[in-house]
């Protein structure tokens, strides 16, 4: 008995941080792992120092996979992991839950691709900490080849949950991956394969839990965030149906085309391995791109291009974010282009000529996006998470409008209502490419505003952002009180943005009085509101002064002794 006491209290280390799944409004799934089989409890609340709910784990195993529901959309729970001989979990163990799908709150996710394992992977990762501070992340995406060397258990352990879990991503923020070739390495080719350390240590959203189609398998899937649809595909391994993405019509092919018919998110961003267009690593215009390097990953990426772009083009999906070539990428917005990198033009492929970046500098206004139009797709390539290569020849691709070769990051994406901000990160934190699309914005060039004497108007710039008014105000919406009818204008501080309000006074009303009125100040207005005369100095209202008028009705507002008297004449 005494020996058997003992066993169960022997040490029960937790040898893989926790990481979060299923992150939805009202849920989530806690997984981490321990070095013996273990019943671990979870304490999770709203703040570090209260956490009043018990969530007992009934099964003795290793690999702990723990469901948390039950939650309240948009709120941040804290929690910690108690084994009996071990409790992990602090300030930083917290996680938000999602906002209510279609709201127009704030989210935001970092997204990595190709995290070969050295230094460059960390300095990766240290360059997203040191760009985003104390902010929170809402989501971890990754775009494939998320491990080297064999992909085993073992490289999922050493390069990348160790890697992530060293620090706030995986610990605090809902992670979705896409799979790439690399994670298939030296394993089957078919999709969903349960030996698949890639399909073992992640459980992803297969039956619609989080909105979207359910696709009944994890290596293609879609989900809701806010007001964002996401969709994750697999561009390399053989499905159910022995057919893989680019070989033509398929079961995850046909999916996607409903998947998107049936979306009604305001943003759309598609994320998968294998890029459309690229002139790095890799060359989107070969037929046979990989066929030097080795005949297992021999993908046409001209028959990705030609089989996806017209749905994109289609559906009006806003981003693709994809990987394996080893260099960052991005377009402008592309519309109609599936011939290859000579047959780019951009006049016929670049509904708008903007680059987009909204930093101030010649032709760099946002992206305006609207439901009615088609606004094109804009395409990047970050396969940079744990390194560069030497890019081909013929680098850049024409259709892109930025490319680095030689500098590894990641890149970061922050979406509030119709606003939506991108950047690609260096391993200092610093902003290398950026840009930034409104959708359906709504501009109003001339607003025009009626108000009566004496009330005030408020006036709202129509985006978000930051504002120069006339006024020198810098606030969203700022309160006007003219006596006068006036015009206010508005600009973003690039003048990329502006508006402006014409508000037109009702003149006052009051009544006749005796014409023989002292005045220490007099501002005459016709009817309607507008300014005839000013007197600035002491006088009197008589048959003197009211003979310099024209016959009609007046409005005479009258400053005496620091009163105000508001009069209408009819001479």
């Amino acid at each position: 008995m005494l020996s058997l006491l003992l066993q169960d209290l022997k040490a029960q280390n937790i040898t893989r941080g926790p990481y979060l799944q299923l992150l939805s409004t009202n849920s989530t799934q806690l997984r981490f792992r321990t070095d013996v089989d273990s019943k671990p409890n979870i304490l999770i609340g709203k703040s570090p120092s209260s956490l009043n709910r018990t969530i007992k784990q009934t099964i003795s195993t290793k690999e702990h996979e723990i469901s948390i529901d039950s939650l309240t959309s948009n709120t941040r729970y804290y929690y910690k992991i108690v084994t009996p001989t071990q409790s992990l979990g602090d300030s930083t163990y917290f996680f938000q839950t999602a906002p209510t799908k279609g709201s127009k709150s704030k989210i935001s996710f970092w997204s990595t691709g190709d995290m070969f394992p050295g230094q460059q992977q960390l300095d990766s990762y240290e360059g997203f900490k040191k760009y985003i501070g104390n902010k929170y992340t809402n989501l971890y995406i990754t775009v494939g080849d998320n491990v080297y060397m064999g992909a085993s258990d073992s490289d999922f352990q050493t390069n990348f949950f160790q890697v992530y879990q060293n620090g706030p991503i995986l610990k605090q923020s809902g992670m979705f991956p896409s799979v790439g070739n690399h994670d298939y390495d030296y394993t089957s080719q078919k999709q969903d394969d349960p030996m698949i350390p890639y399909f073992q240590n992640f459980t992803l959203p297969t039956k619609g839990e989080m909105n979207g189609i359910p696709s009944n398998s994890e290596a293609y899937y879609s989900f809701d965030y806010g007001n964002v649809h996401f969709i994750c595909l697999d561009s390399y391994a053989y499905g159910k149906d022995n057919q893989r993405l680019f070989d033509g019509p398929s079961e995850q092919l046909t999916w996607l085309k409903k998947d998107l018919e049936a979306n009604k998110q305001d943003w759309t961003i598609v994320f998968f391995h294998y890029p459309p267009y690229t002139k790095g690593s890799y060359d989107s215009d070969a037929k046979n791109p990989d066929a030097t390097y080795n005949n297992r990953y021999n993908i046409p990426l001209v028959n990705l291009r030609t089989l996806l772009v017209p749905i994109f083009d289609k559906y009006k999906v806003d981003l693709v974010l994809t990987g394996h070539s080893h260099v960052y990428e991005r377009s402008k917005p592309l519309l109609g282009h599936t011939g290859t990198s000579d047959t780019f033009d951009p006049k016929l492929h670049n509904p708008a000529s903007s680059s987009g970046k909204y930093n101030g500098d010649e032709n760099s206004c946002p992206y305006l996006f609207d439901n009615t139009n088609q606004n094109g797709t804009i395409y990047v390539v970050n396969g940079v998470g744990g390194g560069t290569k030497k890019p081909l020849s013929d680098f850049p691709h024409k259709a892109m409008y930025y490319s680095n070769a030689s500098v590894n990051g990641s890149f970061y994406v922050e979406i509030e209502n119709n606003r939506f901000d991108a950047k690609f990160l260096d391993t200092n934190g610093d902003v290398l490419d950026k840009f930034t699309i409104f959708k359906n914005l709504n501009l109003k060039p001339n607003t025009n505003l009626t108000i009566d004497y004496g009330k005030t108007a408020d006036l709202v710039a129509s985006w978000l952002g930051q504002y120069n008014w006339s006024t020198n105000q810098t606030s969203s919406t700022i309160t006007v009180n003219p006596t006068t009818s006036s015009s206010y204008q508005v600009s973003d501080p690039q003048k990329c943005l502006v508006e402006k309000f014409n508000v037109t006074v009702n003149a006052p009303l009051g009544t006749q009085e005796s014409r023989e009125i002292p005045f220490d100040q007099l501002t005459i207005f016709n009817l309607q509101g507008q300014l005839i005369k000013e007197f600035n100095q002491a006088g009197q209202v008589n048959a003197e002064l009211l003979s310099a008028l024209q016959p009609g009705g007046y409005i005479f507002r009258v400053v005496y002794q620091q009163q105000e008297k508001v009069l209408k004449i009819i001479k």
